[in-house]
């Protein structure tokens, strides 16, 4: 019973904050979230907390897509469509393309693992703890690396940061015992 108010609770959280959209006001968005941690609370009340979370957060996320259809709308082609840009082949950029998959897929992950292990190594944790800090941390902090190092221009420059950051770190690898 209390799942089925929690699912209506969530639907009537999802119709509020439609409504806030539609009319542009804030008022009826803060009943909705109000709501929508309500109809949470009675889902991990329902199911537990680990499937509550889950029905709290995906339940919402799928009723939303009836609203999302019947707003949709077909804007007019622009004018002005811009061309895609044709192939290219020429060494220079083969190379260079090549160059950038390497720096990607092996030195920058290199350097993350060492900042990763450098950083956990200085955690208060058990070896248990610093692993599982580790492996949330490792794909997040090589992912923030690559796209710095994609949207910069100066590539050089930042590689050269990346190592000084990980010459910092092997030292602590090394001496600080795990």
């Amino acid at each position: 019973m209390l799942s089925v108010a929690a699912g209506g609770l969530t639907f009537a959280a999802l119709w509020v904050v439609y409504n806030s959209w539609r009319t542009q006001a804030s008022t009826y968005l803060y009943i909705g979230l109000t709501v929508w941690l309500v109809s949470a609370v009675c889902w991990s009340f329902a199911q537990g907390w680990e499937f509550g979370v889950l029905y709290a957060l995906c339940v919402p996320a799928i009723l939303v897509w009836p609203f999302i259809a019947s707003n949709q709308t077909q804007l007019p082609q622009p004018k002005n469509v811009p061309q895609p840009r044709g192939f290219d082949f020429s060494r220079g950029t083969v190379l260079g393309n090549i160059a950038n998959y390497i720096v990607v897929l092996v030195v920058l992950l290199v350097v993350s693992v060492l900042v990763t292990l450098g950083i956990c190594a200085l955690l208060p944790f058990s070896i248990a703890g610093k692993l599982a800090t580790a492996t949330v941390m490792l794909p997040v902090l090589w992912g923030l690396i690559v796209y710095h190092y994609l949207a910069t221009s100066h590539k050089i420059k930042v590689i050269g940061a990346y190592a000084a950051l990980s010459a910092a770190c092997v030292p602590i690898l090394i001496f600080l015992p795990m």
